[in-house]
């Protein structure tokens, strides 16, 4: 298991910490502003999002499987070169994926605090650029190695 695996593998993960701290959140007077979980929570409430929950994580198991698969496959030399930059940006697309997610968890932690929404914005995409740039970088030897194979 190389660093992308280990990044990849905190997808699932984090899904669950998200959970964790929208229920923090909803505690504080949050609300529930997500797209599909929105619309989940105003249906079915508290259990209605641990059921997202636990769907959502092995949804993102299932997908972190697929690319150590794909990769695994491309490693072993059956892939050309556009298969190599598919599954590269897939994995880039995996990394923001978890930025973003982080970003809602860092939103949700915050929510106590009544911040001005100027300083919450900023604190907030400055966690998924930061996620982002430091999982990018500490995988950036697996990400050239894989493109260069």
């Amino acid at each position: 298991m190389d660093r992308i695996d280990k990044v990849l593998f905190i997808l699932p993960f984090s899904t669950l910490v998200d959970e964790v701290s929208t229920e923090f959140s909803l505690m504080f007077g949050g609300m529930e502003g997500g797209p599909i979980a929105g619309p989940v929570y105003e249906r079915y409430g508290q259990l209605g999002l641990i059921a997202l929950t636990i769907f959502s994580f092995f949804v993102s198991l299932g997908c972190v499987w697929f690319l150590r698969y794909a990769r695994r496959r491309i490693i072993q030399g059956e892939g050309s070169k556009l298969n190599r930059v598919v599954l590269l940006y897939g994995v880039l697309f995996f990394f923001l994926l978890e930025a973003y997610i982080m970003r809602v968890v860092v939103q949700n932690l915050f929510v106590p605090l009544l911040m001005p929404s100027l300083t919450l914005f900023a604190i907030q995409y400055g966690v998924t650029l930061a996620y982002f740039v430091s999982a990018s970088f500490f995988t950036r030897t697996e990400m050239k190695q894989l493109i260069r194979d």
